[in-house]
C-alpha cells in the first residue's frame, strides 16, 4: 500500500502496470532503505533538538521523542520543570 501511495497509484493501478519482477525489485529497495513514513517522529525529534542547541539549549533528540507508550518517568513525581522541552522553551524566552 506505501509504494500505492508513494507513485500516486491505486492499488488496482499497480496491479496491472507493474510486473511482478518490479515489485521484487521494490521490495529489495524497501528492505534497504524504507519507503514509509514510520520514523517521522524522530525526524521531528532531530529538526526539533537541533532547533533547541543552535539556542543554547541542552537537549538531546532523545528528550524530544514523544512518549508513544505512556509510560512515566523514572521519577513518578516528575514536574513540568523538569522537562527538557520545557526547559528548552523557559530558555529560548527569557
Amino acid at each position: 500500500m506505501t509504494l500505492a501511495l508513494r507513485l500516486g497509484k491505486t492499488l488496482a493501478e499497480l496491479r496491472a502496470q507493474m510486473s511482478a519482477a518490479e515489485f521484487a525489485l521494490w521490495q529489495a529497495f524497501d528492505a534497504e532503505s524504507p519507503i514509509g513514513d514510520d520514523r517521522y517522529d524522530l525526524h521531528a525529534a532531530m529538526i526539533a533538538s537541533a532547533a533547541f542547541q543552535s539556542q543554547g539549549a541542552k537537549v538531546k533528540v532523545a528528550d524530544m521523542m514523544p512518549n508513544w507508550a505512556g509510560e512515566q518517568d523514572e521519577s513518578e513525581g516528575a514536574h513540568v520543570e523538569d522537562d527538557p522541552f520545557f526547559a528548552g522553551l523557559v530558555s529560548l524566552a527569557k
